[in-house]
């Protein structure tokens, strides 16, 4: 058998064409089906030469280049080729692979075995021009729309979903929601995507999402599944129709839809080319509640929505294919007839608003349609899409409102009320004739102004806060306002606030309808001057005066007084008597208005009655200020009386009951002034008397305890305890404040809430300081010695030593005395020394700071407090107050107070102590709001010195670290 049998054989039988070239690209072999492909390419004419007649020159050189390849290297190769040559509709075109083939005479040779994929090359071809087609119409669309495959994946996003999201498609194409968005979310979606796949047909929702502005838009999602051609699940395909001005008014939705329409309808156009497409495009079409129809030149309904099946009352199988003359009568035809016309003349959108009537229902309907002209491939124009919308409802809703504006007009035009709008910058933009006739000047006047601009007066204040206060609330407000249209004539209405929502549903605009209630208002306030003034002198009664006592007492701060003084004019029965009671209540009068001048601003003078007068003094800090206005009021009444052309001489005897002191009930503080007061008339008269149960056992108490005081420190009655002060987090103890005890024999140990004002009052507090302070200077050099972390020890000191020049010098002093350290120091004083227009505490505290002392604030907060000084004075740290520490997790006023002082520590580079922690929840909440520093009995009680040096480093919130004193 020769070489061209040996390998002819077997390659005759195969189908595809096989043959043999040499290392030059010379044919040496071609298997039947190789000649009879070359044949019919060449038309019947000779095969010799069949390459050069079907390959391009290009793909000719690359065919013999390849062959000549892969007979030097051995390698096989393949390449596509068509038969370029031949005229397009006999075109081919082949996968040709090289492979190489060895001969008997180890000549080079290639086998050139070709495969006929044109059928696949065309069906690829046309599926990419109809991926192309969709993509480009889907990227046409001015709604967002986007596919997904089955298992979640984004397929497809046009255009506009790119620019609502601002956010390029490449960001999503391939990946699940659970990368393209948060997971709580993409959750969401999910779920919402597999509910669709289990329940097929059209899933409607809406829904929440931020634009490319990062603006917050109302959405409706509109999805459904598509079919592979076996039927089974391929995907979803989605469209977001931007709902937020519908949910406003529903006015804007018509714009909204009508692109969609507009493009939807292009795509219904071209869905006989991609069954796939149609079948997804159709879907989003009939989700659209809008009619949708499309036509071809002639009139032929081409395609329709669900809606316009419903309309005409026909399956779409009846109109498709047909013309308006076979759906609607005659008339109605000619009609739609010419305004298809009219569209394609135009070649733009025509807008007409159409009264037909339905022939399902066979009413009367207003449609809103909009004709566009669908344009060929050619650039000719194919047809003519429409889309309708039923607006019969909003015509009869629009005459609606407009009855009703008329309606109201009238009303408020006529009412007897004054009403006026006011826009968000608070000037009127309406008033009604009531109000336009109050002003001079007229609606003029009024129109464009706010109400401090006019009227004007002290009402505009509260008039314009309470608009303000519903534009930012959007709730009703209610009050009485009075104020004058002119100088003549003053009015007290009842105003009524009612906020005026907008689209978006924020307050647009503010009525105000007020109603005369002047004469009530008279009424009211003589009632009230009947009920709680003294008739003779205008001043409070005890009805009133009662009153103001039980809310002074309820409001009484810590450390302050609430005094009642009652006044018993002396010899007045006899000025009654021999002068008459004309004359007696003009010496009542003059009397009232000497005690008025007497007493500060915001204290209470009140009449019970006869010559009994009460004077009410809230928020006393001191008694001498009480025993200075007592004074001031008995020289005043001292003074002669100018009455009937004589001048009358009395005096007063004054007592006085303090709250909480003596008593916290109102009725108890009255009746022991009222003892007082008598207790000073038996004393001579012309003097006051605080009240006491014994005066004499009080003032001897006192004066054995000043006595004992002054001693205790010589006899080392005194001692200090220490309360740990530990960070929040892992509870380390970094310091202790220093607390003084007073363990006096016999008695055991005395509060220092006893001795400690006592000491203030007799200047001892200067030496017991100078104790303190020394005791304390060895505890810290006795804790910091030794590489252990610092543990720093804070002082109290008394306002009373800041009054002693040489303070900072004694401190210096006891620190070189002591070796202690600055640092291991730190100062606390009260928030009331830094009020005190005193520059020697300032000078004080700054010469404290150049020594490396540190400065707190003691119980921050508690009624002292002016933000000035803590930038005025060089201030370290703020201790915040226990009472509002205590109820963090129990009032919100209180935590908001706590996180305020916090947030100010923090601007100024503050530390901040909490005092009064007893609580775990109390401890994670300063934690969590940035408080560093913590002390109270949740970690410790105060312990003497030498059990604090036994503390562990860290302590066990709640153990309840305490030793017996």
């Amino acid at each position: 058998m020769d070489a061209e049998s040996e390998y002819g054989e077997p390659l005759s039988n195969l189908p595809m064409p096989v043959i043999r070239y040499d290392a030059q690209g010379q044919r040496r072999y071609m298997n039947g089906a190789a000649v009879a492909m070359m044949r019919a390419a060449s038309e019947g004419a000779c095969a010799t030469n069949a390459e050069a007649r079907v390959f391009s020159s290009e793909a000719l050189q690359q065919y013999l280049d390849t062959i000549r390849e892969v007979a030097i290297t051995g390698v096989a190769r393949e390449l596509e080729l068509p038969f370029a040559g031949l005229p397009q509709t006999h075109g081919e075109h082949y996968l040709v692979q090289f492979v190489s083939h060895p001969t008997p005479d180890s000549a080079p040779a290639v086998l050139a075995i070709y495969f006929n994929i044109t059928a696949r090359k065309r069906a690829e071809a046309k599926l990419r021009e109809r991926e192309s087609f969709l993509e480009s119409l889907l990227d046409t669309m001015p709604i967002p729309v986007f596919s997904k495959d089955r298992e979640g994946r984004y397929l497809h996003l046009n255009r506009a979903f790119e620019e609502f999201l601002g956010v390029p498609k490449e960001r999503f194409i391939g990946k699940t929601v659970f990368e393209t968005s948060p997971h709580e979310l993409a959750q969401t979606y999910f779920a919402m995507d597999e509910e669709l796949f289990a329940k097929g047909g059209i899933q409607r929702y809406e829904f929440k999402v931020q634009n490319a502005t990062k603006a917050v838009r109302d959405v409706e999602f509109s999805k459904a599944v598509f079919h592979d051609d076996e039927g089974h699940q391929a995907g979803l395909i989605g469209a977001i129709l931007d709902i937020t001005e519908r949910k406003r008014a529903e006015s804007e939705q018509r714009a909204q839809y009508e692109k969609i329409l507009q493009l939807n309808g292009r795509l219904e156009d071209k869905a006989r080319e991609l069954s796939d497409a149609r079948a997804q495009l159709m879907t989003v079409l009939h989700t659209i509640p809008d009619l949708v129809w499309l036509k071809d030149t002639a009139g032929n309904f081409l395609l329709c929505n669900y809606s316009f099946e419903q309309f005409v009352g026909r399956p779409k199988a009846e109109i498709l294919g047909k013309t308006d003359y076979d759906i609607f009568d005659a008339e109605l035809a000619d009609y739609f007839r010419e305004r298809d016309k009219a569209a394609i003349d135009a070649l733009h959108v025509c807008v007409n608003d159409d009264w037909v009537v339905a022939p399902s229902t066979r009413e009367r309907t207003l449609l809103e349609t909009r004709r566009l002209p669908v344009f060929g491939a050619g650039g000719t124009v194919a047809g003519v899409l429409g889309v309708a919308r039923d607006m019969s409802e909003r015509r009869r809703f629009e005459e609606k409102l407009a009855r009703r504006e008329r309606e109201f007009r009238t009303l408020v035009e006529n009412s007897p009320d004054t009403v006026a709008r006011y826009g968000r910058d608070c000037r009127r933009l309406y008033v009604n004739p009531t109000f336009a006739a109050l002003a001079t000047g007229g609606a003029q006047a009024l129109l464009g102004r706010t109400p401090a601009e006019y009227p004007g007066g002290p009402g505009s204040v509260l008039y314009e806060q309470q608009l303000r206060e519903v534009f930012a609330t959007a709730s009703d407000r209610e009050f009485e306002l009075v104020w004058g249209p002119d100088e003549n004539k003053e009015l007290c209405q009842l105003i009524r606030l009612t906020a005026e929502l907008g689209v978006d549903g924020k307050v647009e605009t503010v009525l105000a309808v007020g109603r005369d209630i002047s004469e009530l208002h008279a009424s009211r306030g003589k009632i009230h001057r009947m009920a709680y003034f003294d008739a003779l002198t205008a001043l409070p009664n005890r009805v009133l005066f009662n009153e103001q006592l039980r809310q002074a007492i309820s409001n009484s701060k810590h450390g302050h007084y609430t005094a009642v003084m009652m006044i018993d004019m002396d010899r007045f029965k006899g000025v009654n008597d021999t002068m008459g009671h004309a004359v007696g209540d003009e010496l009542l009068r003059e009397a009232a208005r000497r005690l008025v001048a007497c007493v500060r601003v915001g204290d209470t003078v009140a009449r019970f009655g006869g010559d009994e007068f009460a004077v009410l003094l809230p928020e006393t800090a001191d008694r001498c200020i009480l025993e200075e206005i007592s004074a001031r009021i008995i020289r005043r009444l001292d003074e002669p009386f100018l009455l009937d052309g004589r001048e009358v001489f009395i005096s007063c005897s004054v007592g006085i009951a303090l709250h909480p002191l003596d008593s916290t009930d109102a009725k108890d503080l009255l009746r022991y002034a009222d003892s007082a007061m008598y207790l000073a008339k038996r004393s001579g008269r012309r003097g006051f008397r605080f009240y006491t149960k014994d005066l004499t056992v009080e003032a001897t108490a006192r004066l054995s305890l000043e006595s004992e005081l002054r001693r205790a420190v010589d006899l080392g009655e005194f001692e200090l305890y220490y309360q740990p002060q530990v960070t929040l987090r892992g509870a380390q103890v970094i310091g202790s404040e220093a607390l003084l005890r007073w363990n006096r024999p016999g008695e055991g140990f005395i509060p220092p809430d006893q001795f400690v004002p006592l000491a203030e009052e007799t200047g001892l507090i200067v030496d017991l300081g100078r104790w303190v302070l020394r005791e304390a200077c060895c505890s810290a050099v006795e804790w910091n010695t030794g590489r252990g972390p610092r543990h720093r020890v804070s002082i109290n000191l008394s306002a009373r030593q800041f009054q002693s020049r040489d303070l900072a010098l004694t401190v210096k002093d006891v620190l070189d005395e002591t070796g202690c350290r600055p640092e291991w120091l730190e100062f606390e004083i009260t928030e009331s020394l830094l009020l005190e227009e005193d520059d020697s505490v300032l000078s004080a505290l700054r010469e404290f700071e150049s020594m490396g002392l540190s400065i707190a604030i003691d119980d921050f907060g508690t009624g002292y407090s002016a933000l000035s000084y803590l930038t005025r004075f060089p201030i370290d740290t703020l201790k915040i107050d226990r009472t509002f520490v205590q109820r963090v997790t129990t009032d919100r006023r209180h935590a908001e107070l706590v996180k305020a002082i916090l947030s100010i520590a923090r601007c100024l580079g503050q530390r901040v102590v909490a005092e009064g922690v007893e609580t775990i929840e109390q401890a994670a909440f300063l934690d969590a709001h940035g408080c560093e520093i913590a002390q109270g009995f949740l970690y410790s009680v105060p312990l003497p010195k030498p059990a604090i040096a036994s503390l562990p480093r860290h302590l066990d919130p709640g153990a309840a670290y305490t030793v017996n004193p």
